[in-house]
């Protein structure tokens, strides 16, 4: 079994007992899926049986991963997975693929991983990892497990450049279609394989199955596959090219709006086809690439028809007097696909933190699919909503009076907990999905800490979509069951802050809505007050909302409402407790490093990964202490923590100017400081 590091942020428990009151953390995981301080963007999702538990099948997502914070990506491809039988049990498989050459390691962009599975049941993976290598974006590599080791098969000896013939290009996809019917030609091989990339413009190919990265010998090849744009509505012009072959003839090519990032579901007896594309005006937004769109054919060469927007996550929602649609979330990209898990499909997607795209994260929303028998040449659909599970007819959509409709999926906080969040755990601020200020979502680069934090202002708006006040009564679609509120729990609010003010500010605690109108049917449930002159650290502040929420069924929003002077606080995180029951803040441990009784001072953030230092993860860190002059003896290093369960190893200088690694190891999570000593 590979998987080396457990999501360790939903497991963390603290009882105390004090005076018949009981002290009580226990942490929640949200939207995004995987914590908080993960930055896998460009995540393809994908569902395989376990290789560790026959029988048994497990979620993966494979991406790119932003590890360099003044670039895109790194230089590895990471895989997370889950069991379908549990989607909040997502663990680290670590980085399935880096590739090194002359001593300089590729930056990986956006892959996919396919399975293959041959006529006598053999499987085979093989994996298009996007190297951004000279000469290498084209490779293609190939293994037994999902989860690796892959090997690259269309490389030149010198391992430099891709073998000819190879035909992939940007943001590679690929589509797999298994043979069943003897008459198939392609029957004794038992598979048929499509292959589409493309930036800005958009590509596609029969593959040959032989090799898994060539064209097919008489295969279909079009260069120029889905009309790409310069933006909502405007197509790029290609010249020579009038027309695109793989579109119905009464198909308007402004329709699609093709940015990259393709990818290829099967949906019934229909294909669907998923890209980054521009949307916006089609809703009374302005124009971005940070929404996926979808087409559907009956082939996996199209034709095609243009479905519309699948996902805009930059969070559309109505204004304050439903006038007008909105956007509530920082744009900048986007890329991901469908898949169905459990009976139930969703949309998955990345998000960038205030618009920053060198810290994108995975999301993930529910999504219902429709789609007829009839074939698209003869007018059959298939048509993907945002979905709702106690709407009656299970739709999600957002509509303004002025006839604005977004009809994609919501951008929430939930991830796969589509019943609502459990609201008796702690939630970092981090989890917000409606943000007045797109800007005040703060990135995060702590394994041991899974928090983001919000900047608040006067008259700032930051909501949570939603918390599942109603409970779930039994396990289902990968959820587990948990209680909700109900008469005589008297349940609190808690809210976790950090002041900014010397003055005193208001939080106010809105249920459903940020505004008591016909509109949005907000209710204002509680208020908390942040006395003048409190404390510049992490503070718990409660508000007894019983009456509003220990009868509710479903699931609720919730809304806090600033109200001061200026710049009032830092939001680090939230939650309801229980009578009886008193939410603690779940700090990380503290390190401490000395060099001969000095304490040195350590980095907020890691050193980044690089070229050359190939760093894969966010644990590696740098400090320096600098010897004095006149000491003649090696300098002694030592380590303390303010956590017994955090291991401490220490490798002394060798020298007076040599260097000292010093690990903290958290329940497997690693931290590894290199301590430079400097005259």
């Amino acid at each position: 079994m590979k998987r080396h590091s457990y999501l360790i942020i939903a497991a963390f428990v603290s009882l105390i007992c004090s005076c018949g009151t009981q002290t009580t953390t226990e942490i929640g995981t949200g939207n995004p899926y995987l914590p908080l301080w993960e930055h896998l963007p460009d995540g393809e999702p994908r569902v395989f049986e376990d290789p560790d538990n026959p029988g048994k099948f497990r979620a993966y997502i494979i991406g790119s991963h932003d590890l360099r914070v003044g670039s895109y990506c790194g230089p590895d491809i990471r895989m997370w997975s889950a069991p379908v039988e549990d989607l909040t049990a997502w663990v680290d498989e670590g980085p399935i693929f880096t590739y090194n050459i002359d001593d300089q390691w590729d930056v990986m962009y956006a892959p996919d991983l396919v399975e293959v599975v041959k006529r006598d049941g053999t499987k085979e993976y093989y994996l298009y990892p996007h190297s951004r290598g000279w000469g290498r974006e084209a490779m293609v590599c190939k293994g037994t497990r999902p989860d690796g080791p892959f090997t690259p098969i269309n490389l030149r000896e010198d391992g430099r450049f891709t073998v000819e013939g190879s035909i992939l290009g940007f943001d590679p996809s690929i589509y797999v279609e298994q043979i069943t019917d003897p008459a198939d030609p392609d029957y004794e091989i038992g598979f048929r394989a499509y292959g589409y990339w493309g930036f800005q413009r958009s590509s596609a190919v029969e593959l040959d199955q032989n090799t898994m990265y060539s064209a097919r010998e008489g295969g279909t090849y079009i260069p120029y596959f889905i009309p790409a744009s310069f933006r909502y509505g405007v197509v790029r012009e290609v010249p020579g090219v009038t027309e695109f072959p793989a579109l119905y003839k009464d198909q308007k090519p402004e329709d699609f709006n093709f940015f990259e990032a393709s990818s290829i579901r099967k949906v019934g007896n229909k294909y669907v086809m998923i890209f980054s594309g521009y949307s916006g005006p089609d809703y009374g937004v302005g124009s971005s690439n940070s929404t996926l769109r979808y087409a559907y054919g009956d082939s996996p060469l199209g034709p095609w028809r243009s479905g519309g927007v699948l996902v805009d996550s930059r969070g559309i929602v109505l204004n304050e007097d439903g006038s007008a649609l909105v956007e509530r979330n920082a744009a900048h990209n986007t890329h991901g696909s469908i898949q169905e898990i459990n009976g139930q499909w969703y949309a998955f997607y990345h998000r960038p933190p205030r618009g920053f795209g060198f810290a994108r994260q995975a999301m993930v929303a529910p999504v219902t699919i429709t789609w007829d028998e009839k074939p698209v040449a003869e007018g059959g659909t298939v048509v993907i909503r945002g979905y709702d599970p106690y709407a009656e007819d299970g739709i999600w959509d957002a509509k303004a009076s002025n006839g604005d409709h977004y009809t994609g999926a919501e951008v929430t906080s939930e991830g796969f907990q589509i019943f609502g969040l459990d609201p008796y755990r702690y939630y970092s601020a981090g989890y917000a999905c409606y943000l007045s200020d797109i800007g005040s979502q703060q990135d995060t680069w702590d394994i041991w800490d899974n928090s983001m934090t919000i900047k608040v202002s006067d008259k700032d708006i930051i909501g949570y979509k939603y918390f599942g006040f109603g409970g779930l009564a039994e396990a289902q679609k990968g959820l587990k069951p948990f209680e909700g509120t109900k008469p005589g729990n008297r349940t609190q609010f808690n809210l976790f802050l950090t002041p900014k003010t010397e003055a005193s500010f208001k939080i106010s605690i809105w249920l459903d809505g940020p505004w008591a109108n016909e509109v949005w049917n907000g209710k204002k449930i509680g208020e908390i007050t942040v006395p003048a002159g409190s404390a510049g650290e992490v503070t718990r502040f409660t508000a007894d909302v019983s009456d509003a929420v220990d009868h509710l069924g479903q699931k609720h929003a919730i809304y806090l409402v600033a109200e001061g002077e200026g710049e009032l606080c830092e939001l680090v995180g939230l939650g309801f407790s229980r009578k009886g029951q008193k939410m603690a803040y779940p700090a990380p441990p503290a390190v401490k490093i000395y060099v001969d009784g000095n304490e040195i001072g350590l980095p907020d953030v890691p050193v980044r990964s690089t070229n050359a230092n190939g760093y894969v993860t966010y644990g590696n860190y740098a400090a320096e202490y600098a010897v004095p002059a006149d000491q003649t003896a090696i300098p002694a290093v030592k380590a303390k923590c303010d956590n017994r369960n955090v291991r401490i190893d220490v490798v002394q200088p060798e020298s007076k100017t040599g260097t000292a690694t010093v690990t903290f190891d958290y329940n497997g999570v690693v931290k590894t400081y290199t301590v430079t000593m400097t005259e």
